[in-house]
């Protein structure tokens, strides 16, 4: 199934990645390293990049994976990037994840239509029954961030993945379910209209 291009709210525009993409989303990761810092890939030079935004295309080209950059429509700034990514249209799940943003937008208004807007196109349009989130065990920040969007903590994947640097990750699991989607929806309706 294909994604639509764009996914709009009142600040958020999610666009889908493309190479044109690869400079600006590069130069927000070299000005702000600590925003990669629990990410699972390396990013020490613009061609991590390039590989990034390559790989992300070519999952989205197989049906399994959309890559959005995150557009601030009240400065016209490319600030991030997030996505849906390990489709099962079997089993009917997605993931929700990738997401990191510029500093000057963390905790506003923007993490919260984007998750919006991916939940609702998951629940709503792709019709799964299943959203995965999944962060890093050490990342706190991550987790409260989960946490109030609605999604429930279900354990602990210890030894997930090994990282770039050699570390090997615990990560904390989160879902939403398709029966649990109105309730998550009013919640971020209402945090959104504040």
């Amino acid at each position: 199934m294909r994604m639509k291009m764009k996914l709009t709210s009142h600040r958020a525009l999610l666009r889908l990645m493309s190479l044109d993409d690869i400079d600006a989303l590069y130069k927000i990761v070299e000005s702000h390293p600590h925003i990669w810092t629990f990410l699972t890939s390396k990013m020490d030079q613009q061609e991590d990049m390039r590989n990034y935004v390559v790989t992300a295309l070519n999952h989205y080209a197989q049906g399994t994976e959309f890559p959005f950059v995150v557009i601030d429509q009240s400065t016209g700034e490319l600030v991030g990037s997030t996505r849906l990514y390990h489709l099962s249209n079997a089993h009917r799940s997605v993931e929700l994840g990738y997401t990191w943003y510029h500093p000057k937008v963390q905790r506003t208004s923007i993490n919260t239509e984007c998750k919006y807007l991916l939940l609702h196109y998951a629940f709503e349009e792709l019709d799964v029954l299943r959203v995965q989130l999944k962060t890093d065990a050490r990342n706190l920040r991550a987790q409260q961030a989960i946490k109030r969007l609605g999604a429930t903590k279900e354990g602990l994947l210890r030894h997930e993945r090994p990282l770039p640097n050699g570390y090997v990750r615990d990560a904390v699991i989160y879902s939403i379910l398709k029966e649990e989607w109105p309730q998550v929806k009013a919640h971020l309706q209402r945090k959104m209209n504040r």
